[in-house]
Formats: structure tokens, sequence, C-alpha cells
């Protein structure tokens, strides 16, 4: 159980990070992305609002996480649910951006987590499941 909840925390700091960007200016988004190695962002309202809404959805990602991860039993088909899910995202990430024309280290990052996380809390579930007392 104690790898179970270590897993989905880390998880859920990772996805927290992303309040960053909901305050960020346009010009501190520049400077990361420039540091990413990204020419330019597209000036357009449209890019703002998308980039501030992801950065929104992986916030509430993250208070889910956490309420997952202080009883994680407590919620059933929700962990595997978030495993398969965290997965598939992987998966998505990994197939996206190898069709595109991006650097492989833009993208890796976020296929491997995404993997990795949905792949261990799989494991762990398996295991923290097991050591549950039969309801009869």
């Amino acid at each position: 159980m104690r790898g179970l909840k270590i897993c989905i925390w880390v998880a859920a700091i990772g996805c927290l990070t992303s309040v960053v960007g909901l305050v960020l200016p346009l010009s501190a988004w520049e400077g990361l992305a420039a540091t990413f190695g990204v020419e330019s962002l597209p000036d357009s309202p449209l890019f703002m609002y998308v980039a501030r809404l992801l950065s929104a959805m992986f916030a509430a990602t993250g208070v889910f996480l956490i309420l997952l991860a202080l009883d994680p039993l407590k919620y059933g088909v929700l962990v595997p649910f978030t495993a398969v899910a965290a997965i598939c995202l992987g998966v998505v990430c990994g197939i996206t951006g190898s069709v595109t024309p991006m650097p492989i280290w833009w993208y890796l990052g976020d296929a491997v987590s995404c993997l990795a996380f949905g792949a261990l809390t799989l494991v762990f579930w398996q295991q923290a499941r097991r050591g549950m007392p039969t309801v009869v």
C-alpha cells in the first residue's frame, strides 16, 4: 500500500506544478519555451487560452490524485482506471510526438512518466488488493 500511495503522490505533485502556468505572463512562457528550443510561441489569444486551460486541467488532476492517494482502497475502480488512463495518455504522447517534427526530448518525458506511473500504479494496486481482507 505504501508504494501505491507514494506513486500517486509523486504524480499528484508533478501535476500540481502546472499551477505555475496559470499565472505566468506571456513573456515568461516565451522564456521557458526558448529554454526548450522553441523559436517562438504563437501570438494568439487562443494559444494562451489553451495553455492556461491545460494548466488548470493538470492542476485539477493533481487535486484528484491527492484525494486518491489519501486512501486508494476506498476508491475502488478509480485507481486502476487512473492507471489505464495514464498509460493511454503516455501512448498518445509517444505516438503524437513521434509523428510531429519535434525533438524526441520534448515529448519523451511526458510519454515515459505517464507509462511508468500507470504501470507502477497497476502493480502496486494489485499488491495492495492482495493484502486486503476478504469481505463476504
